[in-house]
Formats: C-alpha cells, sequence, structure tokens
C-alpha cells in the first residue's frame, strides 16, 4: 500500500509538470496558417508573417497570436490586409484593411 503511493506521488510530480510544459510550448504551425490564407483569399502575392508569437490580451485572456500582413492582387492594384492568427489551431482571428 504504502509502495503504490509513493509510486503514484512520483509519477503525479513527474507526469503532471511534463504535461503542463509540453501544452505550453507547442510547435507553431505555420505552413496552416498559409493555407488557411490561401483559402480564403485568391491570388495572393505576397504573406508576411511575424514569428514571434506575441502575447495579447483579448476579451479578458492572455492569448498568444501571430501578426503577419498579406497582399492580393498583383503590384499597381495589391490590396493589404493585416491578421492575427492562432499559433497552434492555425485558426485566422481577424483580418482588417491595411
Amino acid at each position: 500500500m504504502k509502495r503504490n503511493l509513493i509510486i503514484f506521488t512520483l509519477l503525479a510530480v513527474t507526469v503532471v509538470p511534463l504535461i503542463v510544459w509540453l501544452s505550453l510550448h507547442r510547435r507553431v504551425d505555420t505552413k496552416k496558417i498559409v493555407d488557411n490564407l490561401h483559402l480564403q483569399f485568391e491570388d495572393i502575392s505576397f504573406i508576411s508573417l511575424d514569428y514571434q508569437a506575441d502575447g495579447r490580451n483579448r476579451f479578458g485572456l492572455n492569448t498568444n497570436t501571430i501578426s503577419g500582413v498579406l497582399h492580393v492582387g498583383n503590384d499597381d492594384n495589391a490590396v493589404k490586409y493585416n491578421f492575427l492568427a492562432d499559433p497552434y489551431t492555425a485558426e485566422i482571428m481577424e483580418i482588417t484593411i491595411q
């Protein structure tokens, strides 16, 4: 009984912090972000991503977002957009005209 308690305690002390650390340091999937932008817009000529996932306070929550710039159209008539994306799910959260 005492041995099982010691093993359970050791597992809890090592596994729980490991799971928390892995969830906080997930990989940022920028290819999915670019693919989602191509699904929403046609004739994209330029995409720029800020790879530093910056913490922002949105709706009372501290969130990590990736910001970027998107150019749609050719050089003469290019429309420029700013966007915010979730770095882990690659969801485009906000798009505004620059």
